[in-house]
């Protein structure tokens, strides 16, 4: 029973990070400073991720990340590269789960939470960072004039202020994410 319950919160919280991508992609129509030309947008979207690497661990986190990976492709149809695929969509998405190294260092606890937000924001950053670099050089504006550069700061741009609007909306919603049973 204990699997059935797991799977059945990961598929809620899954379609609530989608659904929570739908509502900020609306909302940047609305303040086009959250949303980039190439995709990218502030968002709480990645929240959902984290409550279920923090509660299950790297393997179901990863697994979230890949499906929610999945679905955004699909909602967002934004391939500019077919290497997008793997960096912007599955492995960028994928290795959230991998923030679960936060829960090891410090255990389940706020601290724990909130490290698996900022490791999970880290590694999903560096595939969106290295997409920059490797397929969307050729798209990078004059005023730049160091890809390596334009990268981080392109990518900065949207994933530092979400992670920390997660940040703050994961402090507050901590204790009924530590519950036994979140639904």
């Amino acid at each position: 029973m204990r699997n059935t319950n797991a799977l059945s919160e990961i598929a809620i919280l899954v379609s609530l990070a989608v659904v929570l991508e739908v509502i900020f992609t609306g909302l940047s129509a609305f303040l086009p400073f959250m949303a980039l030309p190439f995709g990218g947008r502030v968002s709480l979207s990645m929240l959902p991720l984290f409550v279920i690497t923090y509660r299950h661990g790297i393997k179901y986190g990863v697994y979230a990340g890949l499906s929610y990976g999945i679905l955004n492709l699909l909602l967002d149809a934004q391939l500019w590269h077919w290497g997008s695929l793997f960096l912007d969509y599955l492995f960028a998405f994928g290795v959230i789960g991998l923030g679960y190294v936060g829960v090891t260092l410090v255990g389940h606890n706020l601290k724990g939470f909130l490290l698996v937000i900022v490791f999970g924001s880290l590694f999903r950053f560096v595939f969106h960072y290295l997409s920059g670099v490797i397929l969307f050089a050729s798209y990078m504006p004059d005023t730049f004039n160091n890809v390596y550069f334009y990268s981080l700061v392109y990518n900065a741009w949207y994933i530092v202020p979400s992670m920390i609007l997660i940040l703050f909306v994961g402090y507050f919603i901590f204790p009924r994410i530590d519950n036994e049973e979140l639904f």
